[in-house]
Order: structure tokens, then C-alpha cells, then sequence
């Protein structure tokens, strides 16, 4: 049965990538693991070291990362490099990587895992790292309050072999509960001066117990941020807002952990290039776009909170709102998510509403205080980017949320902008 449910799977990627309907992330597994449901923990057990990855925000940056730092020390690594981080996902990449016999030759293999599917996955994979990123309320009408994702993780971390470690944000104080839940090592990481009370990020001055800290931050906004590690590491980190330098300890973490060089990982920052839609630089035209995916009030907030002070009156904003299932059908989120920081009535700033749910957007812009002459309603995406782009006299700023930001990629291909997502490094 393996070896039909990798043909099956290997002709739906190549299907999906030449009829262009798609990249294979998900569907080759879905369909595989119809035919044969233990694919997942056959392939993976080849691979000598698995880590798992997962937190309501961040994932798919710090999947990115580590893999950056492994690869440039010359380590074969296989991940789910298109944040398809349900097992279909992984499956699909498996199938990819994988002989027709079924043969697997990676040295690593990286895992980004829904916070809901690592409950399954992790007795498929059993993983010798775990990454614990952060939890926030995320769709709740898929994983419910943030105690129960927490004490459905305790429930699986209670069946893992002690033998494998546990790589924890320090600075959640809803993640430290999962030190009653697993009696192997668990190590922390962490920002000085800073802790996550509740969903928020507060500033304070107590100095906690951590295993890997990140201290003299600077922010220098768009271009990213400046700080030290460990024995007074500079680090220059070219990703913008306090959110992706805990992607970045999470990843130097594991890096350290697997015996990779210090230095080399911090040098090799400089050929650093981000995940589709996640904080993305473009120039298109001779304009300079942006696009940060949201999907949740603290992820959004924090991007705001990056973003916030750097908008000029030249700049156009699109956010883009969709309710399919992998954004979340309840769109409620965006009532708790701070638009009023990126809000500027002497600006002046045109704002595009878009996605299926664009009414509610515009709803929510303009009791976030936008101006309702300035906010352009146009649900479809595709058209929406057009207009803007049209229009544009300064940058453009896209905030989609997942669906949405897929389909703003398939336009930016379609158009030569960029590579279609899959096939892009990572």
C-alpha cells in the first residue's frame, strides 16, 4: 500500500504544479493517507533527527530560519516548507522527498504543526525537539480557549520519551505550565525586560530564569532589529517587530542544540530570505510592497505594532479578509486586533477592504477610527491589488489573511513578480 499511496501522491503534485491549480502542499497527502493512513510514521522514521514546531504565531518563520542555519552548514533537511502544517502537509512533503520505494535520505526532518494536529502528529513523528512558540486565541471554532489547547499539549507531552527536548518561550506564562507536564529537559528562551501577560506583550523590569535571552534590543523598523545573545552575540536580524526575535532564539535554540556553529548561524542572517507573505519586500513597478500576513489579534497587533509610525501620507493600505476554513470562519478576531495603531487621519492614507468578508473590514476600519471616504470597498483581492497598485504614489502595505494572501500570490506569479510559493527556497 506504501507504494501505491506514493504514486498516487506523486502524480497529484505533478498534476496541481502543471495545470497550475496549485503546489501539491496538501492534497497528495490527503489523498495518500487515505490509501494508506500509516505513510506519515513509515517515512519519517527513516529521517535519524525530527523536530516539531509549533504556537498560534511564527511557525513558518522559524521552520524557515532553522532550516536557513542548517543548510548553510551542509545538512540534508526535508521540512513542510509551504506552512501546510496539518499531517497532510507533512505527508505531501514526505511523498515529495521520498524514492517511488519509499526511500527517505534527509538528515533532518523540520515539522511546523498546527496547534490542534500536533496531538496526532507527535505520536507519528516522535520528535527529539519540540518547539513550543507561544498560544493565543486562534480560530476558536477550531481549537477553543487557550487553556484547552495548553492542557490538550500537557495530555501529549505526558506519553513523550523523556529523552527529548523541550524548547519553550520563556516569556509565555501560559507555556511555563507545561513544565508539570513533562518530566525530560526543558529549556527557555526569552526577551530582557519583556514577558506575554495574558495575550499581550508587556514591558517590565523583573529579570527572568532563562536559558537563551535576547538583550540591548534596538528597533530599527522596517529594515528589522538589532540585539544580543548569549556571550554578547550581535545579532542583526532582518526581520522587523519584537515578535520574530522570539522566531529567532526559538531557531538558534534548536540550531545550538543540534551542535551547529554560532557564528555561522548569525553570519548567515545576510542570505536570509523570508516566507512567502511573511513580512515580504517586493518592487513592483519601481514601488515598494509589503505584505504581513494576520490572522489573529495578537499576531495582527504585533505586526501593527512594527509597522506603526512608519506610514507616509504617499502610502496605500490593502487589507484583505477571507473566512474559508484554513483562516478561520469566525471573523470576530478582528474586534480585538489593533487597527487604531496604523491609524492616521492626518495622513490621509487610502485603504482598500477586501477579501470575502470586506464589508466587515470596512466595518472595523472605520470604527478603528479610518475615514470612510478613504477606505475603497473591492472584495475581490485580485482586483483590489490592482487598483492600488494603479494608484500608487508611495508603498503599499497588504495585510491579508491566509487564504487571501495565497491568492494575492498566485497573482504575483501569474504576473512574473515573483516565484510561483513552491518553488521558492526553504
Amino acid at each position: 500500500m506504501l507504494i501505491i499511496s506514493l504514486l498516487i501522491g506523486k502524480l497529484i503534485i505533478f498534476l496541481t504544479r502543471f495545470l497550475n491549480i496549485g503546489g501539491g502542499s496538501a492534497a497528495p497527502g490527503y489523498y495518500a493517507l487515505k490509501i494508506y493512513p500509516g505513510l506519515t510514521k513509515k517515512l519519517v522514521s527513516q529521517i535519524p533527527q525530527n523536530i516539531i514546531i509549533t504556537g498560534t504565531n511564527g511557525k513558518t518563520t522559524t521552520s524557515r530560519l532553522v532550516a536557513h542555519f542548517l543548510k548553510t552548514q551542509n545538512i540534508k533537511v526535508i521540512k513542510n516548507s509551504t506552512g501546510s502544517n496539518l499531517e497532510r502537509g507533512i505527508a505531501s512533503s514526505l511523498i515529495k522527498a521520498a524514492s517511488f520505494s519509499g526511500k527517505i535520505s534527509a538528515e533532518i526532518g523540520i515539522w511546523e504543526v498546527d496547534e490542534a494536529a500536533f496531538n496526532t502528529v507527535i505520536k507519528k513523528i516522535k520528535p527529539n525537539l519540540i518547539v513550543f512558540l507561544n498560544v493565543f486565541r486562534d480560530q476558536l471554532d477550531r481549537y477553543g480557549e487557550v487553556d484547552s489547547v495548553i492542557n490538550k499539549w500537557c495530555d501529549s507531552l505526558k506519553t513523550l520519551n523523556q529523552d527529548a527536548l523541550i524548547i519553550v518561550n520563556g516569556d509565555d506564562q501560559n507555556l511555563l505550565k507545561l513544565r508539570s507536564c513533562y518530566k525530560g529537559k526543558i529549556e527557555t528562551f526569552g526577551l530582557e525586560n519583556y514577558k506575554i501577560k495574558d495575550e499581550s506583550l508587556v514591558k517590565v523590569r523583573e529579570k527572568g530564569d532563562l536559558d537563551l535571552e535576547a538583550k540591548e534590543i534596538k528597533i530599527n523598523g522596517l529594515k528589522g532589529t538589532d540585539f544580543t545573545v548569549s556571550e554578547g552575540l550581535k545579532v542583526s536580524l532582518p526581520l522587523p517587530g519584537i515578535y520574530h526575535i522570539y522566531d529567532f532564539l526559538a531557531a538558534f535554540a534548536l540550531g545550538f542544540n543540534l551542535n551547529l556553529e554560532v557564528n555561522k548561524m548569525i553570519n548567515s542572517l545576510e542570505s536570509y530570505k523570508v516566507a512567502f507573505g511573511r513580512v515580504e519586500k517586493l518592487t513592483i513597478n519601481g514601488k515598494k510592497v509589503y505584505i504581513f500576513l494576520i490572522k489573529n489579534p495578537t499576531g495582527a497587533s504585533q505586526i501593527f505594532e512594527a509597522v506603526e509610525g512608519e506610514m507616509q501620507p504617499e502610502d496605500t493600505l490593502l487589507f484583505a479578509l477571507n473566512d474559508n476554513f484554513a483562516d478561520g470562519k469566525d471573523v470576530s478576531w478582528i474586534w480585538d486586533a489593533e487597527f487604531e495603531r496604523i491609524q492616521n487621519l492626518e495622513l490621509r492614507i487610502k485603504n482598500y477592504a477586501s477579501g470575502i468578508r470586506a464589508h466587515d473590514m470596512a466595518v472595523r476600519l472605520k470604527y478603528a477610527g479610518f475615514e470612510t471616504e478613504n477606505i475603497v470597498l473591492e472584495p475581490n483581492p485580485g482586483k483590489a491589488f490592482n487598483k492600488a497598485l494603479k494608484d500608487l504614489e508611495g508603498r503599499l502595505f497588504i495585510f491579508p489573511t491566509y487564504t487571501a494572501m495565497l491568492e494575492l500570490q498566485k497573482i504575483l506569479a501569474r504576473k512574473g513578480h515573483k516565484k510561483k510559493y513552491w518553488e521558492e527556497e526553504g
